[in-house]
């Protein structure tokens, strides 16, 4: 997002720290871990609706990826838009591009995560 927003990297050169791992493929198989560990962590913490959200949220996100790693299976050609970036399939996405789309995902999972922690963290304590 620095690269993007405040050094005017463009978009296919701005890779961030971690550049090499900037592939289809990584996104979607950590996106698909990250539902894999939630959903386990949700079938023993029903009751923290903060984990409820946040596994939503990163099931979403997962659903965003799946479609970009399809459309990139047929085409070869990485960077769709998925669902919902700009020039998304649904309804032509919202006016985001998918940098920043992602992020908001990627903010809004690890919030959400935080106080699902913070949560099971005070009912253990209650315990």
């Amino acid at each position: 997002m620095v690269q993007l927003h405040l050094l005017g990297v463009s978009g296919s050169e701005a890779s961030g720290v971690v550049g090499q791992l900037n592939l289809e493929w990584v996104h979607f198989i950590w996106n698909a871990g990250v539902v894999v560990v939630l959903a386990a962590l949700l079938v023993h913490n029903r009751a923290n609706s903060w984990l409820v959200l946040a596994t939503a949220i990163a099931s979403w996100h997962l659903v965003e990826h799946d479609v970009i790693i399809q459309t990139f299976l047929a085409s070869g050609i990485p960077g769709s838009p998925g669902l919902l970036a700009s020039g998304g399939a649904l309804a032509g996405g919202l006016p985001l591009s998918r940098p920043d789309l992602h992020f908001v995902y990627n903010l809004a999972e690890t919030a959400a995560i935080a106080l699902a922690y913070l949560t099971q963290l005070r009912i253990q304590a209650l315990r």
